[in-house]
């Protein structure tokens, strides 16, 4: 006759699943939780999708006619694809690269350091990671990290801020 689990037992089949990609990107064997069916799995032989570009320097220019077609074009990307890639947007390429370092940065820092950050139940923002609460066996390959931004002058360091606040002074440079 079966054994009733012991309490140790109980206690680890209890213990939610983390997806910590810096921990698995080094494992040969990874829980079964993160491991899909081959006919759920992402093919590797989908078709190029055509992403409509988005071409902002007309709009930025400020000529009426290059705004009322970047809207048109976005609102036409919107419906039939769901995203489009912006061109021309004026943002210092720099910016762009520091931000990826930034990301990764954060990404492989160990799990401990990014859960400083962690999601509170009920907020936007902060790091989350596996979202076993929105998927009932297979658990998707994801970490997130989300804040609130604002173009507003009078709210310029969100960003900073929160990442200060939640996870140390050591992290104002990601912000």
């Amino acid at each position: 006759m079966p054994q009733p689990p012991t309490n140790h037992e109980t206690k680890e089949q209890e213990k939610p699943l983390i997806f910590d990609a810096s921990v698995f990107k080094n494992q040969v064997n990874l829980p079964t939780q993160f491991i899909w069916p081959d006919e759920e799995q992402a093919c590797l032989n989908i078709p190029e999708l055509d992403v409509p570009f988005i071409d902002l320097r007309g709009f930025l220019s400020g000529d009426p006619l290059a705004a009322m077609e970047a809207s048109k074009v976005v609102g036409e990307a919107c419906q039939k694809h769901g995203f489009f890639l912006v061109v021309n947007h004026g943002i210092d390429q720099k910016l762009i690269s520091d931000a990826h370092v930034f990301m990764d940065d954060f990404f492989e820092l160990p799990l401990f350091q990014k859960q400083r950050a962690q999601r509170k139940t009920g907020e936007h923002c902060g790091y989350a990671s596996s979202f076993t609460g929105r998927f009932s066996s297979k658990l998707p390959w994801k970490e997130t990290l989300s804040f609130q931004f604002s173009a507003d002058e009078k709210s310029p360091n969100l960003v900073r801020d929160y990442l200060c606040n939640t996870m140390g002074n050591e992290f104002q440079q990601f912000g």
